[in-house]
């Protein structure tokens, strides 16, 4: 599932109603407003949030990133469980 935050390539790790877990090259602080976009070629979910937590991190053999967990605001419930739906392993 491509990911982005604010525009930017994002990983996607976890997925809620009320938040995700996402990996980004791109800087992102706790309190930071992001817009996240997530598609898989088939719909799209938009959501803004705020950023709960972040960590740096460099993991060995890859380049420097930002592991955060973002807290949805106001989001669309019924599209982001369908969405987690489609996509449970």
């Amino acid at each position: 599932i491509d990911a982005t935050i604010d525009g930017n390539p994002a990983t996607l790790v976890d997925l809620a109603t009320l938040g995700a877990q996402v990996v980004s090259g791109t800087v992102l602080k706790p309190n930071q407003r992001v817009r996240l976009t997530l598609s898989d070629g088939k719909s799209t979910i938009r959501a803004s949030g705020t950023i709960a937590w972040a960590r740096f991190e460099i993991p060995p053999g890859s380049g420097p990133r930002y592991r955060a967990g973002i807290e949805f605001v106001n989001p669309d419930t019924a599209a982001i469980d369908g969405f987690c739906k489609m996509h449970r392993n």
